[in-house]
C-alpha cells in the first residue's frame, strides 16, 4: 500500500512537471512569433560608381559626373584645423525631361538629393578617394551614388 502511495506522487508530480514544462515551450514560442513580427523589412541599397567624365544609367535616370568645383578637403595624412568639403557638379537626365544640373557637397550636412520620385530616391553618398598630402592635382575622382526604394 505505501508503495501504491509513493508511485502516485511520483507520477502525479511527473505529470505537472512535464506540463509545467509544455506550458512554458508554448509560451516561449509564441513570444518569439510575436517579436518576429515587429521587425521592418529593410530594402536593399543599389550603389554605382560614376567616374569622373562618365555617365551612368539607373533605371529611368541618367547621371554624369561633369566635374570637381571644389576640393578642400583636409588630406588623411595631415593635420588641419577645418576638415574642408568637396563640390561636385552632376548632370541629371530623367527619361523625358530636360536635363538639370546639380551641386553636391561632401563634408557638410547636405543631404545630397540628386533624384526624388514615388518609388525611390537617388542620392549623392561619398567622393573618392579622399585627398592624400601626396595626390594633389592627381585624383581619378569616382562619385558613388546610392539609389534607396522607398516602400509603401
Amino acid at each position: 500500500m505505501i508503495s501504491g502511495i509513493i508511485f502516485s506522487y511520483i507520477f502525479k508530480n511527473t505529470q505537472a512537471l512535464i506540463m509545467k514544462k509544455s506550458i512554458f515551450l508554448v509560451l516561449l514560442l509564441i513570444s518569439a512569433m510575436g517579436y518576429s513580427q515587429e521587425k521592418t523589412v529593410e530594402v536593399p541599397k543599389i550603389v554605382v560608381k560614376v567616374p569622373l567624365g562618365e555617365q551612368v544609367k539607373l533605371g529611368d535616370v541618367s547621371i554624369k559626373f561633369l566635374q570637381v568645383l571644389e576640393d578642400s578637403r583636409c588630406p588623411k595624412d595631415v593635420t588641419c584645423i577645418w576638415a574642408g568639403q568637396a563640390i561636385i557638379l552632376v548632370e541629371i537626365t530623367e527619361l523625358g525631361k530636360e536635363s538639370r544640373q546639380v551641386e553636391l557637397l561632401f563634408g557638410g550636412k547636405k543631404d545630397n538629393i540628386l533624384m526624388e520620385s514615388e518609388m525611390s530616391v537617388i542620392r549623392g553618398i561619398s567622393l573618392s578617394p579622399y585627398p592624400a598630402s601626396d595626390s594633389v592635382g592627381q585624383l581619378a575622382y569616382v562619385l558613388l551614388v546610392s539609389e534607396e526604394r522607398k516602400v509603401g
